[in-house]
């Protein structure tokens, strides 16, 4: 062996380190990239604090596929509570959930999600889409008739389903 060739031995082809990073499983099931620690602490918040107000009324079901073309898979949907028939559940959901509630992962923008809500979520049916924007704090509630309601601080109020969360207690565990 050669001087030289012991310092190339272990270094990639240029070709390998350009080539484009692959997919993940996640990713490619459920049409958005992988979600970080930030993004699962802000899922696990909201999914808590609707529960602990809602849980009465609403199910708060996370990563549901959803039966739409392309496939979707919400952070969380919200349903109407009801008993769910572990014997008749199909693979992919076709009821559409009253409310989808997405967060920006850092690959993803905003303009994207909105796309998803107008494209995918509204015409199966759903009522209203919460957009999660962590970087700066906010949520965003698009609804199908155009009205775009912002939430940086003080009570979230969806109309779709009278929901009431504050914008605070969702991001508190943020820089």
């Amino acid at each position: 062996m050669l001087k030289e060739d012991v310092f190339t031995e272990d270094i990639p082809a240029v070709e390998e380190a350009a080539a484009p990073a692959t997919l993940s499983d996640y990713e490619t099931e459920r049409n958005k990239p992988m979600p970080n620690r930030i993004h699962g602490a802000i899922q696990s918040q909201i999914g808590f604090l609707l529960k602990s107000v809602y849980g009465d009324k609403y199910q708060f079901i996370s990563e549901l596929a959803l039966d739409t073309t392309p496939g979707s898979t919400p952070d969380i949907c919200i349903f109407p509570k009801k008993k769910l028939d572990v014997k008749n559940t199909p693979a992919k959901e076709t009821e559409a959930p009253l409310t989808t509630i997405e967060i920006i992962s850092p690959s993803q923008t905003f303009n994207e999600l909105m796309h998803k809500a107008w494209d995918l979520y509204f015409p199966m049916g759903v009522k209203s889409a919460w957009i999660v924007v962590p970087e700066v704090k906010a949520i965003h509630i698009i609804m199908p008739g155009g009205d775009n309601l912002y939430f940086a601080s003080g009570k979230l109020k969806d109309p779709a389903t009278g929901i009431e969360v504050p914008v605070e207690r969702v991001f508190e565990d943020l820089l």
